[in-house]
Order: C-alpha cells, then structure tokens, then sequence
C-alpha cells in the first residue's frame, strides 16, 4: 500500500505541483533522473523474492524499465496540467 501511494505521489503529484509553481524543464528533467532511480531501488528491494529468483537480472531490468516508461509517460502531462493551471488566465483571457 505504501509503495502505491508513494508511485503516486513520485508520478502525478509531484510533477503536478512542479508544474504548478513554474519549475524550469532543467530541475524536471533532474526530477526525472531521481524518479527512475528511486524506481529502481524499490523494484529491485529484496521484496519481491520470486521476481529475483525466477526473473534474475533480466526480471528486474525488464520492471525497472516499465516503471520508467510509466513515470515518464504520467509525469511528463502532469508537469504540463500543472502549468497550464498556473498560467490558465494568460491563455484564455
């Protein structure tokens, strides 16, 4: 449970209130280096016995890499909903 919330908040919160406050593309792109590296330490936390012993490197890699590819393809409109919420009054006036 705790590491669902914790997704959540590592996906669309996050990237929602950074866009919201105006942070530049550079710090996001930082974001996004933490996010995935983050993903990386909870897939690859001993938690998940049966994936290390039937999936190996490869099982953990092949995860990894789908956590990755669903941070980036969440964060990124989430950072973009947030600036629009932020600059809504200069786009329609």
């Amino acid at each position: 449970m705790l590491q669902i919330l914790g997704r959540v908040f590592l996906t669309i919160i996050i990237p929602l209130y950074g866009g919201y406050i105006g942070t530049s593309l550079n710090t996001f792109d930082i974001y996004l280096v933490l996010a995935a590296s983050w993903s990386l330490w909870a897939y690859g936390h001993p938690g998940p016995r049966e994936l290390w012993q039937t999936g190996g490197w490869a099982g953990v890699f092949k995860g990894w890499l789908v956590m990755v590819l669903a941070i980036l393809l969440v964060a990124g409109p989430a950072y973009g909903i947030g600036y629009l919420i932020r600059n809504w009054n200069t786009i329609w006036p």
